[in-house]
């Protein structure tokens, strides 16, 4: 029995040995410090700081018995009272808290990469999703650092993974064969854009999350926010929808 009562007061917020020695004192009625280190098993030094918290706390109160200063369990509806406190105190701040965590969750989240491998592990992010993924890239460029199996990996990837690839590429040779040859119709579709249409940097949503890459200086990011995403998939779906 004496088990559950420890585990439950740990349940409500007492920390462990605070719970122990409340306890304690409880069973006693009034007890000194030596008195709470022997029946608890805790050090005396310990034992001072918990139970100058559970005063605190309104749970004891002391007295003195001769040179003695003696700690005096209040009655256990206190315990009660003090939860009751502790939760006004947390509605009062709940709001707050909710504004901070909505206003910190829609801070996007950017990560950069450089260099080869720094593109590769972007394409292998966006790629590990079920999401339709949107894109506007240069195949040329694309072909001029990554091999086709490379690019035929990443379709296979969105695919195997339940996505859908919705695309625009840059109109020029590699754009033309790309649509004929490299894509496969169960994976996507893509759309060329007008001619006149160049594509400095290949753009890439997929979910939440926004890719961008230059494959001339081989840099890119990340942005991983829900407003930014919708923006740039919208801005992709009207192109295609118009090309």
């Amino acid at each position: 029995m004496q088990k559950d009562l420890l585990t439950t007061l740990k349940d409500i917020g007492l920390e462990p040995k605070e719970a122990d020695i409340y306890l304690s004192v409880l069973k006693l009625g009034k007890a000194s410090i030596t008195d709470i280190a022997k029946v608890s098993g805790i050090k005396r030094t310990t034992v001072y700081e918990y139970v100058n918290k559970l005063v605190k706390d309104g749970l004891f109160h002391t007295t003195a018995q001769g040179k003695r200063l003696i700690y005096v369990a209040e009655e256990p509806s206190k315990l009660v009272r003090l939860l009751e406190v502790k939760r006004k105190k947390a509605s009062s701040i709940l709001q707050e808290l909710q504004d901070i965590y909505t206003t910190a969750s829609h801070k996007p989240h950017i990560k950069l990469y450089n260099g080869i491998e720094g593109i590769r592990t972007i394409y292998d992010e966006i790629a590990n999703t079920s999401h339709t993924v949107y894109s506007t890239f240069s195949a040329e460029k694309l072909f001029s650092v990554f091999a086709e199996k490379e690019a035929e990996e990443f379709q296979s990837t969105i695919y195997n993974n339940g996505g859908q690839l919705k695309e625009l590429l840059e109109n020029n040779p590699a754009g033309r064969t790309y649509i004929k040859h490299t894509l496969p119709k169960k994976v996507g579709s893509a759309k060329l854009l007008p001619k006149d249409f160049a594509v400095a940097v290949d753009l890439i949503v997929a979910g939440d999350k926004v890719a961008m890459i230059s494959l001339v200086n081989l840099v890119g990011i990340i942005i991983e926010n829900p407003e930014i995403a919708e923006l740039q998939r919208n801005f992709i779906k009207f192109v295609r929808r118009s090309v």
